[in-house]
């Protein structure tokens, strides 16, 4: 842990973040001094649901990670990254898979740093768990387009292509899945799903 981001929410402007930044700033005390990081770099999102996908602060600090500038991200608690567990889950596995670990200093037991020695068992809890939310999104969309074949409506190729499926895509790229991901997921092309979140 050298380079670390730390992520503040509030959903209303009457909150402030005076006790995620307390309890956030006694973890950093509480580590040995070999522990302690040589940057800290802070984001904050004030007065923004964390329903929301879309924020700004946190979009920032996401792609910071994924350009490996921040190799760790602390939080007070999950909630604050995202109130979707299932959305907070696939961002810290993405985050994972890039080499960047996950802290919540009042859920020690979600933690993904080396040193954990349930990391592994974690990480594998996640990944089912996202493999579980990505059969249920399958099964809806495959009841959604059964349903639209019931009620006439043609499917086919792109500019044929379903009311479900086209919003599907949509959804599914504001959690932040990736174009390969959507069209791995819906049995599309890549090109097909570049194509419609053009238009969309």
């Amino acid at each position: 842990m050298k380079y670390v981001g730390v992520y503040y929410r509030v959903s209303t402007d009457k909150q402030d973040l005076a006790s995620q930044r307390v309890a956030i700033e006694e973890w950093f005390d509480s580590l040995e001094s070999t522990q302690k990081p040589k940057s800290i770099r802070e984001f904050k999102d004030e007065g923004i649901s964390g329903a929301k996908v879309s924020r700004p602060a946190l979009q920032e600090m996401l792609d910071c990670a994924y350009a490996r500038k921040l190799d760790t991200i602390v939080v007070y608690r999950l909630d604050r990254l995202s109130r979707n567990a299932a959305h907070a889950i696939r961002m810290i596995l993405n985050l994972d898979a890039v080499g960047v670990e996950f802290v919540s200093v009042t859920q020690p037991i979600l933690n993904l740093q080396g040193e954990n020695p349930f990391r592994q068992t974690m990480l594998a809890a996640f990944a089912e768990l996202a493999q579980l939310e990505r059969e249920s999104i399958k099964q809806r969309v495959v009841s959604g387009l059964r349903a639209a074949r019931k009620r006439g409506v043609r499917l086919g190729r792109p500019s044929k292509m379903s009311d479900e499926t086209i919003h599907e895509i949509l959804r599914l790229r504001k959690k932040n899945w990736t174009m390969r991901e959507i069209a791995a997921e819906l049995n599309l092309s890549p090109a097909t799903v570049s194509r419609m979140l053009a238009k969309g």
